[in-house]
């Protein structure tokens, strides 16, 4: 019996998007963001994030939401309650059960100094994917938008993809990280 593919599972691939060997790649030319808030998503980022990482009637954390609105579906989190989100959450530890959710997606802050222009104390990457991996049922996606990829081992979660998220000149270069919840 054939190994079920990336596609067989429900990872819906948008375009400039590639899958091959069960891995998914590709770059996304996003544009610029649009809003003035510090960190905001390139134009086209979280529409064709949310075609990948969204579970059609299931529940969908976003963590590190910023001035990302509401949507049915998404409980967006924030460390800022200025920004509105649905829950305020100033730490590294999420107040959810364990596999709370069926997909999960971060975008916190790259670095340091990152983390002080938003008021708030740097969260390593692995730290972040561990705890979005933790409130993630089995099986589910999860996605971390950083500029490096975070040791994986030990976080209950498994590579299956990167996406170049390019933005324009003189922008950083960030990547969408794509992982499963294992089991």
């Amino acid at each position: 019996m054939a190994q079920p593919t990336l596609i067989d599972i429900g990872w819906e691939l948008p375009a400039y998007t590639q899958h091959e060997d069960g891995y998914i790649y590709g770059t996304w030319f996003c544009g610029r963001p649009t809003e003035k808030y510090y960190g905001a998503f390139p134009k086209s980022f979280w529409p064709r994030a949310k075609v990948m990482l969204q579970i059609p009637g299931g529940l969908m954390l976003h963590w590190f939401s910023g001035t990302v609105g509401r949507e049915p579906g998404i409980i967006t989190i924030d460390g800022n309650k200025e920004v509105s989100p649905d829950v305020v959450c100033e730490g590294i530890v999420l107040p959810f059960d364990d596999c709370f959710f069926d997909s999960a997606f971060a975008d916190p802050p790259y670095s340091p100094t990152d983390a002080k222009r938003y008021g708030m104390k740097y969260p390593p990457a692995r730290s972040v994917l561990r705890e979005m991996a933790r409130v993630t049922k089995p099986g589910g996606k999860i996605g971390l938008l950083h500029e490096f990829l975070p040791v994986v081992k030990g976080s209950g979660a498994k590579l299956v993809g990167a996406i170049g998220i390019l933005n324009g000149p003189q922008k950083r270069v960030r990547a969408l990280y794509l992982f499963e919840k294992q089991g």
